[in-house]
């Protein structure tokens, strides 16, 4: 370590699953308006929210990363390779 590059401290694995997380949504929500466009389908930039589905506590969302991390090192996956 030297003045010029300093030592970046570990980041916790469930910052790693969630900002992969927010990476594969924007990535998808993109593929989703690029394919509409292909389609000739006029959205104009309309977003749906359905706001009449099953509520998640954190605890549930704690335990969806959790489970999500136990399938990735069951896999042998590095989640900083992503």
């Amino acid at each position: 370590m030297t003045k010029d590059t300093p030592e970046l401290p570990p980041v916790h694995p469930k910052h790693l699953a969630r900002d992969r997380f927010g990476k594969e949504a924007l990535l998808a929500a993109h593929d989703i308006t690029e394919a509409l466009a292909e389609a000739g389908v006029d959205d104009d930039g309309v977003v749906v929210l359905r706001t009449d589905g099953r509520r998640h506590s954190l605890a549930e969302l704690e335990a969806l990363i959790d489970d999500a991390l136990a399938e990735d090192a069951a896999a042998g996956e590095d989640p900083k390779a992503r």
